[in-house]
């Protein structure tokens, strides 16, 4: 299959530039239907990359922009079905609930919840600053756009990887309605619907829910169970008012609440941590999971519902204080609880159980001035966030070959971490046109950020962990140490040996860049480079703490990001192609590892690769050959690569010097391939067909490159057809995913006495309905 894609893909490449030479004038179109070209031409999308609009093939900087209407065509309901669309997009599952965002090879394997990422979500421009809360972002959209690199200038730090910009569908100004409609395998329902339009004259409002209710698809492969139960609801509520011509205010109000089960992982290999444990042999005679998709285990009896829920407020107001100046203010509080439970070791044994317990409040104030003056279009502004997260792991491991410890039956504990972050910044951008369709670009960001940290290991309350770390101080201490109450805190500070809360500070600040050059020989190519440096934050972890030393935080992380690129519409708007090369400097990357103690041996903990570097070559080719039929692929290569000694740990606890390796959970290739054919059968009736692959290259879940932790390769197939009017009143579609119900998995790893993975989902196929009045 991956031979079929590659040459379906270099056939389309070559096509296109050799049509280049044919190439045509073109001019702007907007996303809306009402202000679409001819439906036989390519379509540009309006988007905000640098807090304006304009077209995304006019912006120099690589960008995949999608319409909201060829996310539903494409079965794009999620974060995860970026895959599908967006070359160099990755997105991996977590071992405690947060998903893990990856652009172009720059992610952060870390899944605690005040784990601030390297691709940061964005909606309507307003940062939804964790993963964890992101769930339901991707919902009645417009558009999304999706700006790769380092974004630091405009969107902030905690975006070295790009950012992912959902941005909502509007208020009508006339009335609209519609609902979307979705039934298949395993019972799954997705229904959506919207009401827009005028309140009065000078406001107007939208509101969309979507619910998806599913049974269950995971099996248990030694005992009559199922899991997999979906039940998610999302909500949005938009109030455009625009008192006057010069001003506007828009309200957002949104939330989702998720009871759906969590997914149980399979069971890949058994690691007993001691293999003297009576506990070691019936984790050794654990049969293995089948390789298929569904087959799983966990334990049984246990509730793995969760009960998270989020919502947010957001206030924009923009003033056009004069024809060439505009005053932006965006505000914006949201609220997040988690409280959900999770197997993690495929068995039905208890190795490791942990029910992520945890809360989030933002708070972010962002206010701009842009203008538009003797050819230089510029921005100025400041922005001002205060985060605040309690991130509780509740973990059962009674059966795991850790117990007992020092002649003390250890079963449970807590780990504990309570986060207070406060971010200020100051930044300017602008672009100048200094000679004819040549342009000069640059940015700058002064960014600073205070963290304060508390955290520990608690014990749950039953005071077996309280009895062992009042074993541990006093022999440590040589001397009795008072016994630790049952609930209290039993960390160890590394310096005395005496137990309690371990409470820290990291501040920190950095100036992130970027300038451009960019050349428009006609109104249809665009060349551009680019080179800019932007920062993750810095950050402490949540995890059992034997000691204070492993609550030690990662620094911050720096990316300089050099890039040059083109875009081309060619052959009299029938085809777009867009390609770009870049090369990434990394320092100190951040990711979890181990680090070496001599009392105690090995410990988790964040660690820094002091020296990578990424390199990679991307393209996006878009073709309309006639008129109803559309072709849309996108290629991205990614070489990974540590540059200097970095010693560590793999997942099976060998020590070794990884200099030379690609980054875990970073595929070289990634293709994908989509294409409809449209046309009528009638005065008033449409019909459409079309499918796609989607192919993703091997990697690896950690460092050594061990096969128990292997990641492979994967292609995947998806098709549809149906009927619609032709005035797009309705659509009624049948559809297939993964059609060849090709086993694979997402996510490899190692935890206590366990190695496992999460596989994607099987085959699944269903029917939809679209109506719109």
């Amino acid at each position: 299959m991956l031979a079929a894609v590659s040459l379906s893909s270099i056939a389309l490449l070559q096509t296109t530039a050799w049509a280049q030479e044919a190439s045509a004038s073109a001019g702007e179109v907007s996303s809306t239907a009402e202000d679409a070209q001819d439906a036989r031409g390519v379509q540009d999308i309006v988007v905000t990359a640098q807090k304006r609009s304009e077209s995304v093939n006019d912006v120099p900087m690589s960008i995949t922009a999608i319409g909201g209407d060829d996310l539903i065509r494409q079965g794009v309901s999620s974060a995860a079905d970026l895959v599908k669309v967006v070359p160099g997009f990755n997105y991996t599952p977590s071992a405690y609930n947060a998903p893990v965002y990856t652009l172009r090879g720059i992610g952060f394997q870390e899944g605690s919840l005040a784990a601030s990422p390297a691709v940061t979500v964005y909606v309507d421009e307003v940062p939804i600053p964790f993963p964890a809360m992101t769930l339901g972002a991707a919902f009645d959209l417009d558009r999304v756009e999706v700006l790769k690199g380092p974004q630091g200038t405009l969107f902030g730090q905690n975006s070295t990887g790009g950012a992912i910009n959902y941005v909502a569908a509007k208020p009508a100004d006339t009335f609209e309605a519609g609902a979307d409609f979705s039934y298949g395998r395993f019972n799954l329902f997705e229904g959506s619907g919207y009401v827009s339009g005028p309140l009065a004259d000078t406001l107007h409002a939208r509101l969309a829910v979507k619910t998806i209710q599913g049974g269950e698809w995971q099996r248990s492969y030694t005992r009559d169970d199922k899991l997999g139960n979906k039940d998610q609801l999302v909500g949005r509520f938009l109030l455009d008012w625009a008192p006057s011509d010069r001003v506007n205010f828009s309200l957002n109000v949104n939330g989702w609440r998720d009871k759906s089960d969590s997914q149980a992982v399979q069971l890949i290999a058994p690691r007993p941590q001691n293999p003297a444990s009576p506990n070691a042999a019936p984790i050794n005679a654990y049969p293995l999971a089948p390789e298929n998709a569904r087959a799983a285990d966990w334990d049984a009896g246990r509730d793995f519902v969760h009960d998270d829920w989020y919502y947010q407020v957001s206030l924009r107001g923009d003033i056009e204080l004069s024809d060439a100046l505009t005053l932006t203010s965006l505000s914006a509080y949201q609220k997040f609880r988690q409280n959900v439970l999770q197997d993690r070791d495929g068995m039905d044994l208890h190795s490791l159980a942990v029910r992520s317990l945890g809360s989030a409040k933002s708070f972010s104030q962002e206010l701009r001035l842009s203008g538009d003056m003797d050819g230089i279009k510029w921005v100025v502004g400041a922005n001002y966030q205060d985060d605040r997260v309690n991130d509780n792991f509740a973990l059962d491991y009674s059966d795991s070959t850790v117990n007992p410890t020092l002649g003390i039956p250890i079963n449970s504990n807590i780990n504990f971490a309570a986060t207070k972050i406060k971010t200020a910044a100051v930044f300017a951008n602008f672009e100048w046109e200094i000679a004819d369709r040549l342009k000069l670009s640059g940015g700058v960001r002064y960014t600073d950020v205070r963290r304060r940290f508390g955290g520990c290991t608690l014990d749950n309350g039953n005071g077996e962990m309280a009895a062992l770390y009042t074993l541990l101080s006093s022999t440590f201490r040589g001397t009795p140490t008072p016994p630790i109450a049952p609930g209290e805190c039993g960390t160890l500070d590394s310096t005395t040996f005496l137990p309690g809360l371990v409470t820290s500070r990291l501040n920190e600040d950095n100036i992130s860049w970027k300038g451009g050059i960019s050349y428009e020989p006609n109104s249809d190519l665009l060349f551009y480079a680019n080179v800019g440096r932007g920062y993750k934050a810095g950050g402490f972890p949540t995890l059992s703490a034997t000691v204070s030393s492993q609550f030690a935080p990662v620094t911050q992380e720096s990316v300089t990001s050099y890039e040059a690129g083109f875009k081309a519409t060619v052959l009299d708007r029938t085809a777009q192609l867009n390609g770009a090369v870049f090369y990434y400097d990394y320092k100190n990357k951040q990711i979890r590892g181990q680090v070496p103690d001599a009392i105690f041996g090995n410990f988790e903990a964040l660690v820094n690769i002091p020296k990578s570097r990424i390199f990679g070559v991307e393209l996006q080719a878009s073709i309309v050959p006639v008129e109803g039929f559309k072709t849309d692929v996108g290629v991205s290569y990614v070489d990974s690569k540590i540059t200097d000694s970095f010693i560590n740990y793999t997942p099976l606890v060998q020590l070794g010097d990884f200099e030379g390796e690609p980054f875990p959970y970073t595929p070289k290739w990634q293709i994908s391939i989509n294409s409809e054919y449209r046309f009528p059968v009638s005065s008033s009736l449409e019909a459409f067909v079309g499918g796609g692959i989607t192919y993703q290259s091997e990697t690896n879940g950690g460092f050594g490159q061990l096969r128990i932790v292997d990641v492979d390769n994967y292609a995947l197939l998806d098709a549809r057809a149906g009927v619609a009017a032709e005035d797009g009143r309705w659509t009624f579609s049948i559809w297939g995913r993964n059609l060849t119900n090709k086993y694979y998995w997402t996510n490899a790893s190692v935890l206590n006495d366990a190695a496992f993975r999460f596989a994607g989902m099987p085959v699944t196929y269903g029917a939809s309905l679209s109506i719109r009045i």
